[in-house]
């Protein structure tokens, strides 16, 4: 985790918005979608983890200030963001709202609507099949994937002609109960024909 922030400074804003960097110290206009913001916690969380401080801008040419944030945009993107439990605080700044939002490094995979990211040159970007695969420590690529994939469908073929074999089994078992209980009717039915017609005499 990157160097714990003290908020407890005063103007800790400031400061944080001079040493904003794009990769573990970034900062979101209060204007984005839920979807960016959580793209943005996936991919902080999938790389190293840092801080986001929504509702502040700095760009050149234009200052630097606050922007009101609404938390309704901060609740949407939380449910939208899966495999990471994500702190955050909410402050007011010369009466302005924003949220700091605290992320540790994910374990696993943090997710934003079912995908997985991680910062590139500031930005977040789709993480690829084989990065996931490294992240969560299976190291397999693709062709070793493709062919297990393959084995377990062989697998699952076999299953399921030995399924259909045990289910014919089944119906000739139940024929032969109904052909076994023909034939003792049969039997009976002839016995008691020859008992009065004396047809075995």
């Amino acid at each position: 985790m990157v160097q714990e922030i003290d908020t407890t400074v005063p103007d800790w804003t400031s400061i944080y918005m001079e040493k904003a960097n794009h990769e573990n110290q970034m900062m979101l206009r209060g204007n984005v979608s839920p979807l960016e913001l959580a793209q943005y916690i996936s991919a902080v969380s999938n790389k190293d983890g840092g801080y986001i401080l929504l509702g502040a801008y700095s760009e050149p040419g234009y200052g630097a200030g606050y922007e009101d944030t609404d938390p309704e945009l901060v609740n949407e993107a939380l449910k939208l963001v899966t495999g990471h439990n994500v702190k955050y605080q909410e402050y007011s700044p010369r009466h302005q709202r924003i949220f700091l939002f605290t992320i540790e490094k994910s374990d696993s995979i943090a997710l934003a609507n079912g995908s997985a990211y991680i910062m590139k040159n500031g930005i977040p970007t789709l993480i690829s099949e084989r990065e996931v695969l490294e992240k969560l420590g299976l190291g397999l690529d693709s062709s070793l994937i493709n062919m297990l994939s393959d084995q377990i469908t062989e697998q699952s073929d076999t299953v399921s002609a030995l399924r259909k074999e045990v289910a014919e089994k089944g119906k000739l078992k139940n024929q032969i109960s109904g052909l076994l209980v023909g034939a003792f009717i049969g039997w009976i039915f002839s016995t008691v024909l020859n008992a009065v017609f004396g047809l075995g005499a």
